[in-house]
């Protein structure tokens, strides 16, 4: 069973390979036009076309051998693999992090999780992060990862029309209890909900000297944290500016990669993710580079939520 799961990861590994190559670099006004609004957020016109790529892609490599549903940002109803009655449940965001990608600034993702009988974030088996990166990147990651069974393998894959290939790489959140001159971050991003949240952000961080990475990406500062670069990030939108535009479930799909690289991925207040798949709910979470981080942000983040 371990090796039919880390089979269906690795599959879900190249859909997203898929999609980055057909999608490859935007092409102008018409991938930043908004196409429609369904399925939780914006459609734009890259993602209306990743879209196409990934539901055909997945119904192709995994609907014979794991059918079932698939949840996915743009849709307002889960779209078949395969046989829908099948028990595999899917999830995924075809890019994640659109709008800085965009205009270049940062890498998307195309995020993917699945888990059979799957009723919640909690209950994913298997995920994939893949990255889009931008036009003048030499390489972009893969990663891939089964729950409860090791770290994720992960991969750096050339990318533009530079020729290579891939190499392996591994994903090492920070280690230790330092905060101080480290990132933490809290997802603030709809004007007229900044102050509240920020308000909400000077308390749980008061007295520590740490910076913030304004990444429009739940899958990119997720993957942030599992490569080193970031020591925390919280979502607490739901909870604290319901008003603001906040995770979906979607947002979450790979969230399975980083867990096995050592992250700790959880809901807020502390506890499992318990949000349903679907692409309306408001997902309030945190995510921990360690335990010895955790243990001295999760007291501050509680008292903060009252």
């Amino acid at each position: 069973m371990t090796d039919d799961r880390w089979a269906l990861a690795a599959e879900l590994a190249d859909v997203g390979r898929v999609v980055r190559a057909a999608v490859g670099i935007p092409r102008g006004a018409a991938d930043a036009e908004v196409v429609r609004t369904a399925g939780g957020d914006d459609v734009f016109g890259v993602d209306d076309r990743a879209d196409e790529v990934l539901v055909a892609e997945l119904s192709r490599r995994c609907g014979p051998r794991w059918p079932g549903r698939l949840v996915i940002e743009g849709f307002d109803e889960a779209v078949a693999v395969g046989d829908p009655s099948g028990p595999w449940r899917y999830l995924a965001d075809p890019v994640d992090g659109s709008r800085p990608w965009l205009w270049g600034k940062r890498s998307a993702w195309v995020l993917l999780g699945a888990g059979r009988e799957a009723a919640t974030l909690a209950d994913l088996e298997v995920g994939a992060s893949v990255e889009l990166p931008t036009a003048n990147a030499g390489a972009a990651l893969t990663a891939w990862a089964v729950r409860d069974e090791g770290e994720p393998r992960a991969e750096l894959d050339t990318a533009g029309e530079i020729p290579g290939g891939s190499r392996a790489v591994t994903l090492r959140p920070l280690d230790g209890g330092r905060l101080d001159h480290r990132f933490v971050t809290v997802m603030r991003y709809s004007v007229g909900t900044k102050a509240v949240l920020g308000a909400w952000e000077d308390e749980v961080l008061a007295g520590l000297h740490t910076y913030e990475d304004p990444y429009l990406s739940t899958g990119g500062l997720l993957m942030e944290i599992a490569l080193g670069r970031q020591a925390a990030a919280f979502d607490p939108r739901p909870l604290v500016a319901p008003a603001a535009m906040s995770s979906h479930p979607y947002d979450l799909a790979g969230w399975i990669v980083p867990a096995a690289a050592g992250v700790l991925v959880e809901a807020l207040p502390s506890g499992p993710l318990a949000a349903p798949l679907d692409t309306s709910t408001g997902v309030a979470w945190a995510a921990y580079a360690n335990d010895e981080i955790a243990a001295q942000l999760r007291p501050r983040v509680a008292a903060a939520l009252g």
